[in-house]
């Protein structure tokens, strides 16, 4: 059994899972793969439902294998444009994941439907964001949040709109002027 919670203003909210680690041996799609064909086709493995879109899935005629006394079908790769066999790249994954069952919500132990503590962790969700909103242009030198990015406050015109600021991206020093409400208070550390 697998349980976490979150404290929220309503109470204490616990999610249960049952599941187990697992580990494989098997080989399994490489994220990273990357090949090109004799004819110079491009193919890669993507993120989605389609794993290989440059590539289509061939099946070939039904075979008797005497061995295991059964029949069987192969199945392979081919670019979609040329149809030259393609083998994608694979590997094995050693490091444990998690596999759960349906999880059970409870609200200070009472149980609670999924889509209630759905709505409940967006409301904390929200109040989150709105207390880390800032309101007023920050002083010059406060680092905050732009999306997820950290970057600096720095002066801005007097000539510009007070709902927007001035700042400077790390890494690169590029200096824009964006509107005050995208931007976040940092996190302080051991604050979440």
């Amino acid at each position: 059994m697998n349980a976490m919670s979150t404290y929220l203003p309503e109470g204490v909210l616990v999610f249960e899972n049952e599941g187990q680690w697992i580990t494989s041996n098997l080989p399994q799609p490489d994220p990273t793969w990357r090949a090109t064909d004799s004819r110079g086709h491009e193919h890669a493995c993507a993120d989605g439902p389609d794993r290989y879109p440059t590539l289509v899935a061939v099946t070939g005629e039904p075979y008797w294998c005497d061995d295991c006394r059964d029949e069987h079908t192969d199945t392979w790769y081919e670019c979609r444009l040329c149809h030259e066999k393609i083998t994608p790249g694979t590997r094995v994954d050693h490091a444990p994941k998690w596999i759960g069952g349906p999880g059970r919500y409870y609200l200070d132990g009472e149980p609670i439907t999924t889509e209630q503590a759905e709505e409940l962790l967006n409301k904390a969700v929200r109040a989150a964001d709105e207390a880390a909103r800032i309101h007023e242009r920050p002083s010059p030198g406060t680092q905050v949040l732009l999306g997820q990015d950290v970057v600096t406050v720095v002066p801005t015109k007097d000539s510009v709109p007070a709902d927007l600021v001035t700042i400077m991206r790390h890494g690169t020093g590029a200096f824009e002027t964006v509107p005050l409400d995208r931007l976040r208070l940092k996190r302080r550390p051991g604050r979440g």
